[in-house]
């Protein structure tokens, strides 16, 4: 039984190897910001086509928004799917840089927000009227940047963070991180599939609770993604401990965990609490590592040794 598993990790551990390493893989970025493209001036075109033409059947194009603004929402959604797939890949990485990515979703979808929130006004002309739509721009533009400034931070920490040289052979432990990797791509895609089948009316909002899913094409693929994430460190956690059974590291990877539970709460919390609970989610990160570089360089400090002479 222990040989099957030994060898269903290592196969799933090549299949990573073979994706990392397919030469396709760097032509990927280059596809997916053509998608983005074209994503974006297809929008743009559906909006212009239900806005000439009032009296087309809405059919095909019901809960479509009607504000030309709304356009960014395609590409940026886009564009957010690659990066969470490179936050699959990072899992193989480390458990920082894990994170560091969770950061730069979350701060994107704020990003991305505040374009649907300004296209949400009725008109541009008496916009300061729109007290609860100003509201809402000036404090996602808030956010945006002040979780910018934090992303930047946890990645100075993260290069400057010291490594610790481990003596226990990690092949296994390698091998195993790989492997959820590709599993985690499989969720993502599954989920992706089923998301784009609710958006299109495929598949029936109420068979998964969601109501007025149209309003938001991605009401449910963070936030359970964000779950799996969750599930998945706290195994790795405990798998990690057999390697690394430094006080430092379980208290920073315990940390990251939390972090990444208030990300998760943060995207189903209501206005204004999101950002504030988003913003809460990366000042404890960032500031986890911190204390983890300063306990690990602390450490590193030795006692000089005192020589007493006998008389």
């Amino acid at each position: 039984m222990r040989q099957m598993v030994i060898k269903l990790r290592q196969a799933m551990a090549g299949t990573f190897d073979a994706i990392m390493n397919s030469p396709k893989k760097a032509s990927l970025e280059k596809f997916v910001l053509t998608l983005a493209a074209l994503g974006f001036l297809g929008h743009l075109m559906l909006i212009v086509i239900v806005r000439t033409f009032p009296d087309i059947p809405k059919t095909v194009f019901t809960g479509l928004d009607e504000s030309l603004l709304h356009a960014v929402y395609t590409p940026f959604s886009i564009i957010l799917f690659y990066e969470v797939i490179q936050l699959v890949f990072s899992l193989a990485e480390s458990h920082t840089a894990e994170v560091a990515k969770q950061y730069q979703i979350v701060s994107l979808i704020v990003v991305r927000r505040v374009f649907k929130d300004i296209g949400s006004f009725e008109s541009f002309d008496h916009w300061l009227s729109e007290t609860e739509a100003v509201k809402a721009v000036l404090l996602d533009m808030c956010g945006a940047v002040l979780m910018f400034v934090l992303v930047t931070g946890f990645t100075f920490l993260q290069r400057s963070a010291p490594k610790v040289p481990i003596k226990k052979d990690l092949k296994g432990f390698v091998e195993l991180k790989k492997s959820i990797a590709v599993l985690l791509l499989i969720i993502l895609s599954c989920l992706a599939i089923l998301n784009v089948a609710v958006w299109l009316g495929l598949v029936p909002s109420s068979a998964l609770g969601l109501p007025e899913v149209m309003k938001n094409a991605d009401l449910f693929f963070f936030p359970l993604f964000f779950e799996f994430m969750i599930f998945t460190d706290v195994f790795i956690l405990i798998i990690s401990l057999a390697y690394y059974d430094k006080y430092e590291h379980f208290f920073r990877n315990a940390g990251f965990i939390i972090s990444t539970l208030l990300l998760r709460v943060s995207l189903s919390t209501p206005k204004p609490y999101d950002v504030g609970l988003g913003l809460l989610a990366m000042i404890y990160g960032t500031a986890i590592l911190a204390v983890f570089c300063w306990f690990s360089s602390v450490s590193k400090i030795k006692t000089p040794e005192v020589r007493f002479m006998e008389k």
